[in-house]
């Protein structure tokens, strides 16, 4: 098995662990927060979307820096870095006494975090550039995969042994995929000639946003993220409100989050390599289309199980945005540069996450619940003329 392959598939079990700790804890966090004293389902819903931004903003501000420290010193010790962090701020977290104790800790864990672009730049780096999209949707199928386990043993454990004891077992699963990459990962790593890392990242911003290609992709990323996330604090409020009257509340929540992620990582190695056979720019396209066809009926249904259906539709499309998105990106990049350059790139994705929740949590408390999925379709309309632009540009540039 060629050296590209065998990283790929080590650091795919250690991204699954860890994503499986990481979802285990967020679809139940505004049960949590109730648990830490706030009351009133307004300010459940504000604090809902305080908490799960908090982390996303720090974070988005650190990952340009991460990606010149990965550059500069390989992107190994930043997975390591980053899933170690994530261990130890949640394990932290199951000892909050109030909510912003919880919100402290948070914060802490969007300084250190940031596994998946580190890993994306440390499998792109080694990878042939014919088999990128296999690759990159293979990677991604990892973090999914593990968002569809995470919520089902998250719920029965909340379920019999209460929301603290998740967080928990988070820190574990990150501690144990730290390891994994420590032990089993071989980086043949050449640094970039510049010592100046001040200097490097400067380089990357500027080669960002004046590529008209890397600017509007970036754009698209931003804008991607902020829609599916706009709902994703309150998916389990939704679920509550859809099906009051169900004991297994905490069960049924773990199951609309994770039938997205069971249909996500059936069908992201078939995006990948779709992407690889026609291009693309077309599978973006598909999938942007099929995001909003899914997302809009959520604001009409009536019961839990017909957004089971919903969700389970949309994580079909959403395998195909983000790694396409990602093989663009690294089609874009010069040799040496992925770490700063994905790095970039995970701050419009974590920001993105971050203003999502936060606006959503204004929104749904103005506006309702099944609001926030009409507003969502409104934005994936905007998502869908910026990738409309730069397919026609793509277009246009290739014809001259």
């Amino acid at each position: 098995m060629p050296d590209w392959k065998k990283n790929l598939y080590i650091i795919w079990i250690a991204q699954f662990v860890s994503s499986v700790g990481l979802s285990m804890v967020m679809p139940f966090l505004p049960f949590y927060i109730r648990e830490l004293g706030v009351t009133g389902s307004d300010e459940v819903k504000v604090w809902s979307g305080i908490i799960f931004a908090a982390p996303l903003l720090v974070s988005s501000l650190m990952q340009p820096i991460w990606g010149v420290l990965g550059d500069r010193y390989g992107r190994k010790p930043m997975v390591v870095r980053a899933m170690l962090g994530l261990g130890l701020a949640n394990a932290l977290m199951s000892f909050s006494g109030n909510i912003y104790q919880l919100l402290v800790l948070r914060l802490f864990q969007g300084f250190l975090s940031g596994f998946f672009a580190p890993s994306m730049a440390l499998v792109a780096s080694g990878t042939p550039r014919e088999n990128i999209g296999f690759a990159l949707g293979t990677l991604q199928s990892a973090f999914i995969s593990g968002m569809i386990v995470g919520p089902f043993i998250g719920g029965i454990l909340a379920h019999f042994s209460g929301y603290r004891s998740n967080f928990l077992w988070t820190g574990i699963c990150c501690f144990s995929g730290a390891l994994i990459v420590v032990w089993f990962v071989r980086e043949t790593f050449v640094p970039v000639e510049n010592k100046n890392n001040y200097a490097d990242l400067k380089k990357n911003i500027r080669s960002v946003f004046m590529s008209s290609d890397l600017r509007t992709l970036f754009l698209i990323t931003l804008m991607v993220q902020l829609s599916i996330h706009f709902v994703a604090p309150f998916l389990s409020l939704y679920v509550e409100y859809l099906d009051f009257s169900n004991k297994y509340v905490d069960m049924m929540t773990g199951l609309v989050f994770g039938i997205t992620g069971i249909t996500c990582t059936i069908t992201s190695p078939m995006w990948g390599k779709k992407g690889d056979e026609i291009g693309f720019s077309k599978v973006l396209r598909l999938s942007l289309t099929g995001i909003m066809i899914f997302m809009l009926p959520m604001a009409f249904v009536t019961s839990a199980y017909q957004l089971l259906f919903l969700r389970a539709g949309l994580g079909i499309f959403i395998a195909g945005a983000v790694p396409t998105i990602n093989a663009l990106v690294q089609r874009s990049t010069n040799e040496g540069h992925h770490g700063g350059i994905y790095g970039i790139f995970q701050s419009g994705f974590l920001f993105g996450n971050m203003a999502g929740p936060l606006l959503g949590g204004f929104l749904s408390a103005a506006f309702g619940l099944r609001a926030i999925f009409i507003i969502t379709t409104a934005f994936l309309c905007v998502t869908m003329f910026l990738e409309r632009r730069y397919t026609n540009r793509i277009a246009k540039h290739a014809s001259q």
